[in-house]
């Protein structure tokens, strides 16, 4: 079933659209929340809230790029969940302490309604770095990876993976005051 298909199911607010959307990216949503969840039934609440926010949000919403949209969705639910319970793997806060630097300080209202512009600087940023880059860019600071993980899955090194991921946060941050951040 194709993402379009699964969207005029949510539409038509056809429940098949949790089972569709469940048998075609479950896998993928529960590799998401494992990652950033330590424990298994913040991990079944997680894909059970996400559920529920999907059917919720669909209509309205119509997301033009369903699974990273519904990536989204559970890595933001994950979170927040881990943040409530206290429970979240260190990789995630390493990836946050390496992002942070590149960030300016303060988190006023003024920053929080910035914050959808930033996104979408930020993905312009990643979109003009080469490939194998925004891969392990992603892999680290999107999904929380280890460096290890990172690592491995690129075919690198370990050095070279730190090397990539510092040189590529030092050009953000030159790209992030470029653009007036």
């Amino acid at each position: 079933m194709t993402d379009q298909e699964l969207i005029r199911l949510y539409q038509a607010r056809d429940p098949r659209a949790v089972e569709e959307t469940r048998a075609k990216y479950g896998a993928y949503c529960g590799a998401i929340a494992h990652r950033l969840l330590t424990d298994e039934r913040d991990v079944e609440e997680c894909l059970s809230d996400c559920a529920m926010a999907v059917w919720n949000a669909i209509p309205p919403a119509c997301p033009e790029h369903f699974k990273g949209w519904l990536g989204a969705v559970v890595r933001h639910r994950a979170l927040a969940i881990g943040r409530a319970n206290g429970r979240r793997p260190p990789t995630v806060e390493e990836s946050a302490l390496e992002l942070a630097a590149c960030l300016a300080e303060g988190d006023t209202p003024h920053r929080q309604l910035e914050a959808r512009e930033l996104g979408e600087t930020l993905s312009r940023f990643l979109f003009l770095q080469k490939p194998e880059v925004r891969t392990a860019f992603l892999r680290r600071y999107w999904y929380a990876e280890s460096l290890e993980e990172v690592a491995a899955y690129m075919g690198w090194g370990l050095s070279r993976t730190k090397s990539v991921l510092f040189r590529t946060r030092k050009r953000l941050e030159i790209y992030l005051k470029q653009e007036g951040y």
